[in-house]
């Protein structure tokens, strides 16, 4: 069964609670915007799985030639 995260009240479950919901589930609340995300399987080792946000995406740093000014 997959985990979410609501992005808004579900029943009795406020926003950013984590849940099992059937694949039935996920389709209408995705469709309903309701779902902030879909989290990972948890892994057979019981240990937390490392968040995707450690990692600084390469696409955010300028390249080191540009100074912000402009050449005449």
């Amino acid at each position: 069964m997959p985990r979410i995260r609501l992005a808004h009240w579900y029943g009795q479950l406020a926003p950013g609670t984590e849940t099992e919901v059937t694949e039935e589930e996920l389709a209408a609340l995705q469709r309903d915007g309701r779902v902030a995300a879909v989290l990972p399987a948890a892994t057979s080792t019981g240990a937390p799985a490392a968040p995707a946000a450690e990692a600084e995406p390469a696409e955010s740093q300028d390249p080191p030639d540009r100074t912000g000014r402009k050449s005449r």
